[in-house]
């Protein structure tokens, strides 16, 4: 059964498997509000019959096989007089608006859950995505999927329920109509299909700019993203209007598409209740003059009709605008499915703390078959020294500490850590003892003390560490000297710091955590000199209570590391002492000539 839903019906399966038996009540009350609605319809018929003549009772002759409704009053004792007919017809539209309003408030709730339970699995399938797939992604994909998409996502989902709960009242009336008068019903729904095969080409037409639509503010995302990051460097350098240019373009082609969509909704809307006219009129005819049918039973008949017809309308309604959502929930579906199929790979041993090194054997590393990055590397990282890895871009040596770190696996080879291999760990339990510093410092739009806490608890013990952490990082001062001390905002990246400043709330966030590691990626290379001394004297001051590895674009930097590895075209080419190196190694000799001219 699943498999058929799959395959016949996935968009029923994509919501089924979010809702589970929430989507049958909703089928079930709206069931009910047809079933009510048209029970009450029904009692129309006796009801004429009693307004043309009050003395008289109503009789069942004239409704055909519903007749069972009055025979079920009379079977109760009551006689089918003008006041019994009216009250049972009040009771049945009451219950129709106890089930509608069921019907309104389940819709409400569900819908909530809905998007509740789609954001979560999708924070949760983001969270647990390798970095390996992650480095290949698309950014604006991503962005536009996890922001826009989900909106989109919700609307699809409100129109699917619509047109699930329109389908169950057109069968509903469609039923009672055929219990009516079945020729009269059988000829409507003919007459109702030719019409709904006229319009599966606009209806694949909507579906078609839906993807398109898509793809766009995919785009479009992914431009936003990438002004924003850059918005400095393009204002600088007067790029920005030129910038602009590309994301006004997309925002035309956005509005072009939707715009198409729109032009069919409209065309939809406009011919399909003249068109329906036109089989009803048909319809009658043919019955009445060829067929020999009453008109009584016609007349209960299109009761049910008008009302099957109004739920056939807004059927066809949200199904085009469904289909208009149709590309977002195809993408969304490829994008948890993708998220999903790249789930990092984990073990099940905890690292409680680190406790002795972690060593490379003969690992090497490769996105791609064929093409390694890193090769037979052997190395080992000792607990509280300070390893060093210098060597020109691209050389491999980021890619060697994002393996440390556990964010890349190795295609050979072995990573042990304190003896075990790093296949069978929780990596995430070595990822929290790790502090992790680049170039460009992460800094939150926040306040001092929710980005070197991390929003932890502002108590008296959280801000006594918080302090302490702060004297460590050598950034006490600068906090202090603030008019709202820790809670002084950062501005996005931020942008109220200096480089060194921002370096330093980094190194605070990292030691808050209590950390075995820290790892530093060039995270001085962009300060001056002044202020790396300074910070590498903050590091320093570190020593022996940190594993720390660094890797170097500034080779006065690590004139303190305990050893240092010269990285050539993915391999080790030296491993040394800094004092050893500059005196036995040309490449790391020609390394400190270059830097000194």
């Amino acid at each position: 059964m699943k498999q058929f839903l799959k395959k016949q019906l996935p968009s029923l399966a994509y919501f089924y498997q979010h809702l589970r038996y929430r989507l049958i009540v909703l089928l079930v009350v709206s069931i009910l509000v047809g079933l009510m609605d048209g029970l009450g319809l029904a009692m129309f018929l006796p009801l004429l019959e009693l307004v043309a003549d009050q003395d008289t009772q109503a009789t069942s002759e004239q409704m055909g096989n519903l007749a069972f409704i009055l025979l079920g009053l009379q079977s109760l004792g009551l006689q089918l007089t003008l006041t019994v007919v009216l009250l049972t017809m009040l009771a049945f539209f009451i219950l129709k608006g106890i089930a509608k309003y069921a019907s309104a408030y389940l819709n409400v709730v569900y819908q909530q859950f809905f998007t509740k339970k789609i954001r979560i699995e999708n924070i949760e399938a983001l969270s647990n995505y390798s970095y390996t797939a992650f480095v290949s992604a698309d950014a604006g994909a991503i962005q536009n999927t996890l922001s826009g998409e989900v909106q989109r996502i919700v609307l699809a989902f409100a129109r699917y329920m619509q047109i699930l709960q329109q389908a169950v009242l057109v069968l509903t009336y469609s039923i009672l109509a055929f219990l009516a008068n079945p020729e009269f019903t059988v000829l409507i729904i003919i007459g109702g299909g030719l019409s709904n095969f006229l319009f599966s080409v606009l209806y694949k037409k909507t579906k078609a700019l839906s993807r398109q639509l898509v793809q766009s503010n995919h785009g479009f995302q992914g431009l936003l993203i990438q002004q924003v990051a850059f918005f400095k460097y393009l204002k600088a350098t007067n790029l920005i209007e030129k910038y602009a240019a590309n994301l006004k373009n997309q925002v035309n082609l956005i509005e072009i598409q939707v715009k198409k969509i729109g032009i069919i909704n409209g065309a939809i809307q406009a011919v399909r209740e003249p068109m329906m006219m036109a089989i009803v009129v048909a319809t009658i005819l043919l019955q009445v003059y060829i067929l020999g049918g009453g008109l009584s039973t016609i007349i209960l008949s299109l009761l049910f009709f008008y009302r099957g017809l109004g739920a056939i309308m807004s059927l066809q309604t949200s199904y085009n605008q469904f289909l208009s959502y149709s590309g977002s929930l195809d993408n969304m579906t490829e994008f948890v499915n993708d998220l999903k199929s790249h789930k990092e790979q984990n073990g099940e041993k905890l690292i409680e703390a680190f406790s002795e090194k972690i060593e490379l054997k003969h690992l090497n590393f490769s996105y791609q078959p064929n093409d390694l990055i890193l090769e037979d590397i052997n190395l080992t990282l000792h607990r509280n020294e300070i390893l060093a890895l210098v060597g020109e871009s691209g050389s491999g040596k980021t890619t060697l500490m994002n393996i440390f770190s556990g964010l890349l696996v190795p295609v050979q080879g072995e990573m042990l850590i304190d003896g075990i291999d790093s296949r069978t760990l929780n990596m995430h339990s070595l990822q929290k003892r790790i502090g992790y510093i680049t170039q460009e410092a992460v800094i939150f739009d926040d306040t001092i003390f929710n980005n070197v806490t991390f929003w932890a608890e502002k108590n008296v013990a959280n801000l006594r560490r918080f302090w302490d952490t702060l004297e460590k990082a050598s950034i006490a001062e600068f906090v202090s000297s603030q008019p709202e001390a820790e809670n002084a905002r950062l501005g996005n990246n931020g942008i109220n710091l200096s480089g060194g400043q921002k370096q330093r709330i980094s190194i605070a966030r990292e030691l808050y955590k209590e950390v075995d590691f820290l790892f530093m990626d060039e995270a001085t290379s962009a300060l001056d000199s002044e202020t790396e001394q300074s910070i590498q004297a903050s590091i320093d001051l570190l020593k022996g209570n940190y594993t720390i590895l660094i890797i170097a674009h500034r080779l006065s930097t690590i004139r303190n590391a305990d050893r240092v590895a010269v990285f050539k075209k993915g391999k080790i080419e030296h491993l040394g002492t800094y004092k050893d190196l500059a005196e036995q190694s040309v490449s790391f000799k020609r390394m400190l000539e270059l830097q000194e001219l």
